[in-house]
């Protein structure tokens, strides 16, 4: 329910994508891959650091404090350090200095996962976000690189009726 709010509270530039603001409920549809970017680097952090970034992380102060209140900050922490490596890889301009910062913001946000969440199997996508920052290196900036106009072109192929008839038509795409 915050989030929602927020998401229509928050005032916006008009070229960022738009993410629906009933977000959460089966009537918004699946998102996009950009819509889950600003969802994921501008949306819910801001949500979150109005949410939980009330908890000061003074020793004194975390005496007193709930340890709910402990765990949100720290989780705030990491998905901070998720946000700030995917804003740098996604970052139209690139250098061996933005490569190792995502690299350590990545690292940040994995280990802090391990430690919050003790119990949780990494995927080989962990794995190979690690990697991400040689690719950086090596091939500038990920934005020349990435998926999101295949993923448009299969958005546009899903979209084509069919009837559910595979192949019917295909004869004409063989001769």
């Amino acid at each position: 329910m915050e989030i929602q709010s927020d998401i229509r509270k928050l005032i916006r530039p008009s070229w960022l994508t738009s993410v629906p603001a009933n977000l959460g409920q089966a009537s918004h549809g699946k998102l996009k891959a950009d819509q889950w970017r600003a969802l994921g680097t501008i949306f819910l952090p801001v949500s979150l650091l109005r949410l939980w970034s009330n908890v000061k992380s003074d020793d004194n102060v975390l005496s007193g404090t709930n340890s709910r209140s402990i765990r949100c900050l720290k989780i705030l922490e990491i998905t901070l350090h998720l946000v700030s490596a995917v804003t740098v890889a996604t970052s139209r301009t690139t250098s061996s200095t933005h490569a190792a910062a995502y690299f350590q913001h990545m690292l940040a946000y994995l280990e802090g996962l391990k430690e919050l969440f003790p119990d949780y199997k990494f995927t080989a996508n962990h794995h190979f976000a690690l990697h991400l920052y040689e690719f950086i290196k090596f091939f500038g900036p990920v934005h020349s690189w990435w998926t999101f106009p295949f993923e448009r072109v299969i958005g546009m192929l899903q979209r084509i009726s069919t009837n559910y008839k595979l192949g019917k038509y295909l004869w004409f795409i063989v001769r």
